[in-house]
């Protein structure tokens, strides 16, 4: 009985240090990188243009490889097409996931399905000072 007690309490005092280290109101890191990427997901699916420049991070690149030929563009030439494309709304479904994850760096994988093809994002999301952005997404076609 008094194992139960000590590993209740055991479980406990990790339990309350986890939760008042995040007492700050800060969210987490899994968090911070879910909610870039799923910000990075509606604004390339349902044209949602708001708040671009804090989206993507000062050096982003977007590379589209397809028909043999790879193009890369800078942040304002990605951002000048998303706003071109503001409130269109892509016809397909669209599925996401972290592939792999590292203090500060994360890597996902977004796949848009449409009725001929399938388009897959690579999208690095990384951290500064000033919180997450996509730093990079590398573009291929299924």
């Amino acid at each position: 009985m008094k194992t139960i007690i000590t590993s209740l309490f055991s479980a406990f005092i990790i339990f309350s240090s986890f939760t008042a280290s995040k007492a700050d109101g800060k969210p987490s890191n899994v968090s911070a990188v879910n909610n870039t990427l799923a910000q990075y997901v509606s604004t390339v699916t349902q044209g949602r243009a708001d708040h671009l420049d804090q989206l993507f991070s000062d050096s982003f690149t977007q590379r589209i490889n397809g028909s043999g030929k790879a193009n890369t563009f800078n942040k304002s030439q990605t951002i000048g097409l998303l706003k071109a494309n503001k409130n269109i709304q892509q016809q397909c479904t669209t599925t996401y996931s972290i592939v792999d994850e590292n203090n500060g760096c994360s890597i996902a994988k977004v796949e848009m399905k449409y009725p001929s093809f399938t388009k897959v994002d690579y999208v690095t999301i990384t951290k500064d000072a000033a919180g997450y952005h996509v730093s990079q997404v590398v573009t291929t076609f299924k």
